[in-house]
């Protein structure tokens, strides 16, 4: 098995603002006013969301082709929920991320329903974010100072 990683660097710049190089692109992160942020980007957890509809509609696109659908548009409506200082799950832990994330798929194309369906439950089952969200991945931590 050939292991691919991916590097980030996340910076803080003030108050709740970050901002990610990522390859040679940069990607902001604030917080909305509500959350005591200054509302120039999306926060982590809308990010996330973020993360999953591209993934989704990248994953459409590299497998449409197996099942003959040409895709003509694709749009896909994300929404999640949390519960502000967090919540208990089913085995007593304590959470802070989303309880629940929620998606629909709007495809256009002239493909067959079936096909559509075949598409969708191997796109399920493809999407790397999805993986990552739905089974435990080990995150690691570590803190150096200066």
């Amino acid at each position: 098995m050939k292991i691919r990683t991916y590097k980030a660097q996340t910076k803080w710049l003030e108050g709740f603002k970050t901002e990610t190089e990522v390859r040679k692109f940069k990607v902001g992160i604030d917080e909305p006013l509500e959350l005591k942020g200054t509302n120039t980007a999306p926060n982590p957890v809308e990010m996330i969301l973020t993360a999953l509809g591209g993934c989704v509609a990248v994953t459409y696109r590299a497998y449409a082709r197996k099942y003959g659908v040409e895709i003509e548009g694709l749009t896909i409506n994300l929404e999640g929920d949390t519960v502000h200082g967090g919540w208990t799950d089913k085995e007593g832990r304590e959470r802070r991320g989303f309880k629940q994330i929620r998606y629909e798929v709007k495809i256009k194309t002239n493909a067959p329903k079936e096909k559509i369906q075949q598409l969708h439950k191997l796109v399920k089952e493809k999407c790397s974010v999805s993986d990552m969200l739905i089974n435990p991945t080990n995150v690691k931590g570590s803190v150096s100072i200066g």
